[in-house]
């Protein structure tokens, strides 16, 4: 078993489609990159991090072909319009 067939074999145990599947475990990865970063800066957690985090992970899901290709770039973009149009109060700063 490799890691580009560990959402084949959820969809087939679960009773979903493979794509439901991908975006499933794609969100779990996610949140698993995130979530100790959250834990540890509950005080003043800075969006600038998460960002760059939520970006790392989502290329790591692209790489291993969990993740559609196009997903990556919508998230980018919302993320980079957030920041330009919030800017500091999104940025912490």
């Amino acid at each position: 078993m490799s890691l580009e067939d560990i959402p084949s074999y959820f969809a087939d145990a679960t009773g979903i489609n493979e794509g439901t599947a991908q975006v499933i475990l794609s969100a779990i990865v996610i949140v698993a990159f995130l979530f100790p970063y959250l834990v540890l800066a509950r005080k003043k957690p800075s969006s600038t991090i998460s960002l760059i985090l939520t970006l790392f992970a989502e290329c790591l899901l692209v790489g291993l072909g969990w993740l559609p290709f196009w997903l990556l770039i919508m998230s980018t973009l919302m993320g980079a319009f957030a920041v330009a149009f919030l800017g500091g109060s999104i940025t912490g700063d």
